[in-house]
């Protein structure tokens, strides 16, 4: 569906102002149901939508205010011209738009219900390089079009004498007129503030040009990644003291006053920029690539989070918001564990190293990292009452720590390892012995064993095992889990890849009851955990 928000008559000059993520007013359900929109611009005057579906590629316009379902004019765009990743209007005149592919750029004129379309001439005498974005100038006919190699193409309305005169109307007189090597950062992003246009570009830097395109002034101290978007406050800049301001590059030196803006990045920062005093706040961090590693805490509505740049964060998903974050330079987690009373968070990583954390604060617990295997560290258990951490790795190892007194204190240790398996562990777990309350552990691999170990007798670099039990014949387990205390006897399931549930005696590891899951094609494929 699309969804639309009436825009302030006093900010309209804003087009980022005019959508907002407040209540909707208005939304047109199904308007592209073939494949989605991708790309999507209002007017100046807030009245017209723009869309574009990537599937077909096609354009539409939407008089979003009315009651209408379907849009007042929409053109397909053939294959050829490439998919068209960005669309903006004319800020003069909202009949007038124009979007581009990354080689070409197309720009539109619509009147009523019909809509005309022009794919302009892309050949140039040099190289100008990939399109990213494309804008009206605010003050001319003309219009301009950022490149990734720091170029920047000028478009405007070219009539000959000798051409017919349906020729020379809009947008079929749009040429190319001038290629200017702007900078020598590809432009990632192209805008206009105060009549005034900005580029931001792959090394995280924001820069100012005039409508001649002459520099005004540039920010390149943010450190930043490659920006994607950028959008400005909708209330003028309102200096307090304009020597905090930066000088502007011109001959003059004037202050450069400016907007405060926003920036969001292709590695999912986003910062918020305050020119006075030059104030940059980090409003949000989210994680660039995949998230490996999830652990629930045990008594409160907060979620760990950890991803393979080496993000963690702590979620409290009642109020919906995030509590703190740590950043691993360099590191790769791929497994979080939270203990019985959720005070200490374990961090496996992608190296094999593992780290105890104190789950509020997300500090270091042990002065250092332990470096458990070679391998990377899939899974964390910690014992019922905090005194053993075990980990499994990709190198199909079991690795011990324990927390061992030292002085007043009580510290971790890494206490022993051992290739308990010859294929992938599946499971660690810690339990109770039903005769005691000391923990026992297990672990459950994909060579269809399960391996107990012997905790009381194990010692420095001596991991000992009590038991290995062969559970399936031709099925592959999956996981495991305690059986809830309901009866008097103590039962832990196992599932496996042939859709069944098994429940074992803990004592005699027989298997008194086995399940089959109804209906397991369209379960897809068997979960790896319960």
């Amino acid at each position: 569906p699309l969804t639309a928000r009436p825009g302030d008559p006093a900010v309209r000059g804003n087009a980022h102002s005019c959508l907002s993520v407040r209540v909707p007013v208005h939304t047109i359900f199904d308007s592209h149901p073939e494949g989605g929109i991708a790309a999507i611009a209002i007017s100046h005057d807030a009245k017209f939508l723009a869309t574009f579906s990537p599937l077909h590629q096609k354009v539409c316009i939407w008089r979003w205010t009315s009651a209408e379902t379907s849009p007042v004019c929409s053109v397909e765009i053939l294959p050829q011209f490439g998919f068209q990743g960005y669309i903006a209007f004319n800020p003069r005149d909202h009949r007038e738009l124009l979007s581009n592919s990354t080689t070409q750029v197309i720009f539109y004129l619509w009147v009523g219900g019909n809509g005309r379309l022009l794919a302009a001439p892309g050949t140039f005498n040099k190289a100008v390089g990939l399109f990213s974005q494309s804008l009206f100038h605010f003050s001319s006919t003309q219009a301009i079009t950022g490149t990734l190699d720091g170029k920047v193409v000028v478009w405007d309305a070219v009539c000959s004498p000798s051409k017919k005169r349906t020729a020379c109307t809009k947008p079929h007189n749009m040429k190319a007129v001038k290629v200017m090597h702007l900078q020598k950062d590809g432009i990632t992003v192209l805008a206009v503030t105060d009549h005034n246009f900005v580029t931001c570009d792959v090394k995280g830097h924001v820069k100012f040009y005039d409508g001649d395109l002459q520099l005004l002034h540039w920010y390149s101290q943010f450190k930043l990644g490659p920006i994607q978007s950028i959008s400005f406050s909708k209330k003028p800049a309102c200096p307090t003291d304009i020597t905090k301001y930066p000088t502007s590059c011109t001959l003059t030196g004037h202050p450069f006053i400016v907007r405060n803006f926003v920036l969001a990045t292709t590695d999912a920062v986003v910062v918020h920029v305050r020119p006075e005093g030059m104030k940059i706040s980090k409003c949000l961090e989210e994680p660039k690539e995949a998230v490996h590693a999830l652990a629930c805490h045990p008594s409160k509505p907060l979620v760990a989070k950890g991803s393979h740049c080496g993000l963690l964060k702590v979620w409290n998903h009642q109020l919906n918001r995030y509590l703190v974050s740590r950043i691993f330079k360099g590191a790769c987690l791929r497994s979080l564990c939270y203990n019985h009373d959720g005070s200490l968070l374990a961090a496996g990583f992608g190296d094999g190293s593992v780290c105890i954390l104190d789950s509020v604060s997300l500090e270091d617990d042990c002065p250092e990292p332990f470096q458990g295997s070679s391998g990377a560290v899939t899974l964390l258990s910690f014992s019922h009452d905090s005194q053993y951490l075990a980990s499994a790795d990709e190198n199909v190892s079991v690795t011990l720590f324990k927390r061992v007194a030292a002085g007043e204190e009580k510290v971790w240790e890494r206490l022993a390892a051992l290739h308990a398996h010859c294929k992938p562990i599946r499971t660690i777990l810690f339990g109770v012995h039903l005769d005691s309350n000391e923990p026992r552990l297990l672990s459950l691999g994909e060579d269809r064993l399960l391996v107990e170990y012997d905790l009381p007798h194990s010692v420095q670099d001596e991991l000992v095992v009590l038991r290995r039990d062969r559970i399936e014949q031709s099925a592959i387990p999956k996981c495991i889990a305690w059986y809830p205390p309901l009866t008097k006897e103590y039962f832990f399931l196992t599932a496996n890849d042939h859709y069944k549930m098994k429940l074992y005696n803990v004592t005699t590891n027989l298997c008194p009851s086995c399940a089959s899951l109804r209906f397991q094609p369209r379960m897809g494929k068997c979960r790896p955990r319960v």
